[in-house]
């Protein structure tokens, strides 16, 4: 697999891990991956599947893992936990869990700002979605993914007719699925392509798309974002009470989630996330 290099232990297994970040997450964050773990855990398969050596599962949940962890603002967890998972499944040949994996490390590393990394990645899960001989199992979902996470790269290298092509195929593809999650990710990319432009208007009927479906869904990173998107919009065009109640709208959704972390690791570590001391920032007293 691509760009190797050393993991992150806690000297548990994986199954030890899931538990206990499982116990210490809001359920609202775990949302799609976090729900599988869940029920990997209740149902024990990954217990069994350890024991009689299943790797499936095994990688399946390292990957899991890795995006609840990116999920918290641990971003070098979540990235040797992904690139664990990427190895593996890689090793088997397992064309959904490489593309779960390695579209994580791509969110990851656009996180962390390396564009080239995360492109590298992205493109590797582009070619493995375009290929006839990637198996069909799961492609729509992770499909949705990768044109989300595409959209938000090309729009952060400033190419807004790329990314605007990505959110198109993202909102075509969740419209059809129902993928509420990226329904949110696909009006929220729109509005921020729009302001990019200066479309005020187009963005706001976006980002406002975007704030009603996180609301209805209930998930708090994906409200943060937004709230913080529909911030920028009133920033830029000149409404700064509007602003301000957008930013602290976010920093709420964040406080609740650091509320419900007792382990003081993982809040750390979600206290720390630039993305959170960003939003900290911002929702300060002017």
């Amino acid at each position: 697999m691509r760009r190797g290099g050393p993991t992150t232990s806690t000297g548990r297994s994986p199954l030890r891990q899931a538990i206990a970040v499982g116990e210490e997450a809001d359920a609202k964050l775990a949302m799609a991956g976090g729900l599988f773990i869940t029920g990997l855990i209740h149902s024990s398969i990954v217990e069994l599947s350890e024991k009689v050596g299943n790797e499936v599962y095994h990688h399946r949940l390292l990957n899991g893992l890795g995006w609840l962890y990116s999920e918290l603002g641990d971003l070098d967890r979540a990235l040797g936990l992904n690139r664990q998972s990427a190895e593996g499944a890689g090793k088997r040949g397992d064309h959904e869990v490489i593309a779960n994996a390695e579209l994580n490390l791509g969110d990851i590393f656009l996180a962390k700002g390396d564009f080239a990394l995360a492109q590298e990645y992205l493109d590797g899960v582009y070619r493995l979605v375009k290929d006839p001989a990637t198996s069909d199992w799961q492609k729509w979902r992770y499909s949705t993914h990768l044109f989300a996470s595409l959209g938000e790269l090309w729009l952060a290298r400033r190419d807004t007719a790329r990314a605007h092509e990505f959110a198109d195929q993202c909102l075509e593809l969740t419209t059809r699925t129902n993928s509420r999650m990226y329904l949110v990710k696909g009006w929220r990319l729109r509005g921020e392509i729009a302001l990019a432009h200066r479309q005020g208007n187009e963005a706001e009927e976006a980002l406002r798309q975007a704030l009603s479906i996180a609301e209805a869904i209930g998930n708090p990173t994906q409200l943060w974002k937004t709230h913080i998107a529909l911030g920028q919009l009133h920033t830029e065009t000149k409404r700064s009470e509007a602003a301000q109640q957008a930013y602290r709208a976010a920093r709420e959704v964040i406080d609740r989630i650091k509320a419900s972390l007792q382990n003081p690791g993982l809040r750390a570590s979600l206290e720390n996330s630039p993305l959170v001391r960003y939003i900290y920032d911002l929702s300060a007293p002017p």
